[in-house]
């Protein structure tokens, strides 16, 4: 029932975004956002700092992708209002780590077989639908800066390993994260400085750098906790 009412709510939203940007006041675009996503690590406490401290030295940034559509409302010159909606990716993984199966007793080094990995790491990814709603201040005709903040609902998580053989091949294996009770609503706030490098009369193309943080961690209820932190280069095109 909660993905039924996601699905119609998506639709609604983008027929609403579709109609208002046949009128003259509003342009539609495209953007994609290639980004480092970074799990910002909290504890509630209960959890020595020894384990953060670790965890926090385990964990390091993931490549990811998020796009969508959106709509954008001229006030006056300079003033903008902007509201989109689309897919957004974020998570983590861990650094790639040394698989020992054994040690000989003769010489003290690790076992070696080519059919047994050497090296593994994880992959954590939240699968997410964005709703982006923000305002832009134009500096002349083609700088601007953007601040606001998303509506995030979370659909899917999967944790995915990765084992690496002597042959340079690898192995990988995806599943749906069950590790804990993921937060289905969250929101973010977002940032960016960019300019419009290509003006014409029926589009212009923009880039910007760009910025977001998830204010509530991605867990419901778990002791250590991880705030989604966003940082990459956002692209597009308005029509």
């Amino acid at each position: 029932k909660m993905k039924l009412t996601t699905v119609i709510l998506i639709l609604t939203l983008f027929t609403w975004i579709n109609g208002l940007s046949q009128e003259n006041k509003f342009e539609l675009g495209f953007g994609v956002f290639p980004n480092l996503a970074f799990a910002i690590q909290t504890n509630d406490g209960s959890i020595a700092n020894e384990i953060l401290v670790g965890y926090q030295g385990m964990e390091i940034a993931k490549p990811s992708i998020s796009s969508n559509i959106f709509v954008e409302y001229r006030i006056n010159k300079n003033s903008i209002l902007g509201l989109g909606m689309g897919y957004q990716n974020n998570g983590s993984r861990t650094k790639k780590t040394d698989l020992v199966f054994g040690i000989d007793p003769i010489t003290g080094n690790p076992i070696s077989d080519p059919s047994f990995p050497t090296h593994a790491r994880f992959v954590y990814t939240h699968h997410n639908i964005e709703i982006p709603l923000y305002y832009k201040y134009m500096f002349g005709d083609q700088f601007f800066v953007l601040i606001g903040t998303s509506s995030v609902i979370n659909i899917s998580n999967t944790q995915t390993s990765i084992q690496y053989f002597t042959d340079d091949s690898k192995e990988k294996n995806t599943e749906e994260d069950s590790s804990t009770e993921f937060r289905r609503y969250n929101f973010s706030g977002n940032i960016g400085f960019g300019l419009d490098y290509l003006n014409t009369d029926k589009l212009s193309l923009f880039v910007f750098p760009y910025l977001q943080y998830g204010f509530l961690g991605v867990s419901k209820s778990a002791s250590l906790n991880r705030n989604f932190l966003s940082i990459g280069i956002s692209t597009g095109i308005r029509f």
